[in-house]
């Protein structure tokens, strides 16, 4: 890659990061951005369509960067604790990122973002549950629940929260290969 290409990404990616922490991505315009970034709109507008194309792209990349090279055992739909485990270690490590990238509206892309992945990993492995309701209710379930609980209860005891929800979703991965659901 071209180095003049690389500065300007790194520009356009720390200009956009300052702006982010400051104020909602609704807010951002592209000449302010650029004015931080001490480029051009034109050159802008050579790598993003608008200030959401980049956006996109940045959660994207971190969701990538999140969910890349995890070990997924054989039967992870059965046992997928270490994985819940994983994908949590993953994100509390990445936690300030992902609070400013995925703030305000764009919240819940963070979360459909490790939905999708989960769920094109389990398809991978079990192309025959990508039809099968109760698989794609499941890890909806597991995914969206996990991130709520996390998020409500994270604050009070996050060691101990987190240990909570891998056991959880453990305990529900149990009843889910059995078709036996004690809350239900």
């Amino acid at each position: 890659m071209d180095l003049r290409v690389k500065k300007t990404e790194i520009s356009i990616y720390n200009a956009f990061m300052e702006l982010r922490a400051e104020k909602p991505l609704e807010k951002i315009s592209v000449k302010e951005l650029t004015d931080r970034a001490l480029i051009s709109k034109q050159t802008f507008y050579l790598h993003y369509q608008d200030i959401f194309d980049l956006s996109e792209h940045i959660e994207a990349r971190l969701i990538d960067e999140i969910m890349q090279d995890i070990n997924y055992p054989d039967n992870f739909v059965e046992n997928i604790k270490p994985v819940t485990v994983d994908i949590f270690n993953r994100c509390l490590e990445k936690r300030q990122l992902i609070r400013t990238v995925f703030s305000g509206s764009r919240n819940s892309v963070f979360t459909n973002g490790i939905e999708r992945e989960l769920k094109a990993a389990v398809y991978k492995q079990r192309p025959e549950l990508r039809a099968d309701l109760k698989t794609n209710i499941y890890i909806t379930f597991l995914v969206q629940g996990c991130y709520h609980a996390y998020q409500q209860y994270g604050p009070i005891n996050l060691e101990r929260v987190v240990k909570i929800i891998s056991d959880l979703t453990d305990d529900f991965a149990i009843h889910y290969s059995t078709n036996e659901y004690p809350l239900m």
